[in-house]
């Protein structure tokens, strides 16, 4: 399903967000690598997909019902072993039989890096804006973040990376694997493409956290609000 049809789709069920594996479907249709992932309805293909993808993993329920997961104890972290994920999709259908399933999101999980985040907003004379900083839970208390107008170039991209005032820690800082610069840089002008080419539909997008380890450029968690 491409974008424009994701966002169809959620405006004919009447909501105003997409849950997170379509917003990850919308990322990875901009050839955005996220990390290995599978929506499964059954407590058997919940333990195969952990299987395959190898542990440890992360459980997520997807439901319209539930938009902050972490805050609800709908995302349980570093599972280790078929047991584990066993209980966890026992717990979730337990807890959360009140509410409209539409899944559960089976993740292979990221290993520690630097966590970071990327977001768009609309503003209502420039349009899209893009946001780039520190992220994670520290995202509200440091509040280190650059803006620019979307969609950026590469050369934009570059440059709000440097302008951050924790730079010194995508450089290595205490052991931290160096983050690739050249990645985020694209990831950034992707995200602000995204959002420049879809402003009649997209409100916002919330990229956080996005894990830099010396793997890679990871989104870990996606939202997207429509208008």
């Amino acid at each position: 399903m491409n974008n424009r049809e994701l966002f169809e789709k959620t405006k004919q069920e009447n909501r105003s967000w997409l849950l997170e594996h379509e917003a990850k479907q919308v990322l990875q249709n901009m050839n955005i690598l996220i990390p290995p992932s599978k929506l499964v309805l059954k407590e058997v293909e919940a333990i195969e997909s952990a299987k395959e993808f190898g542990f440890p993993v992360v459980l997520k329920l997807m439901s319209k019902d539930v938009m902050h997961k972490t805050d609800s104890g709908a995302v349980v972290i570093s599972l280790s072993n078929e047991q584990e994920v066993k209980e966890t999709y026992v717990d979730f259908m337990r807890r959360f039989d009140n509410v409209d399933i539409a899944g559960v999101l089976v993740e292979k999980m990221v290993k520690k890096g630097l966590e970071l985040i990327i977001g768009t907003s609309t503003d209502s004379t420039f349009g899209p804006v893009i946001l780039f900083g520190v992220g994670g839970v520290l995202v509200e208390a440091i509040k280190d973040v650059v803006f620019r107008m979307c969609p950026v170039t590469k050369e934009q991209a570059l440059g709000a990376i440097e302008e951050i005032k924790a730079k010194i820690l995508l450089e290595g800082f205490r052991g931290q694997p160096k983050v690739n610069k050249d990645q985020l840089s694209d990831l950034l002008v992707k995200i602000s493409q995204l959002a420049w080419e879809n402003k009649d539909f997209i409100a916002e997008m919330d990229i956080n956290p996005i894990i830099a380890n010396e793997d890679g450029i990871f989104p870990v968690d996606a939202r997207i609000i429509l208008k």
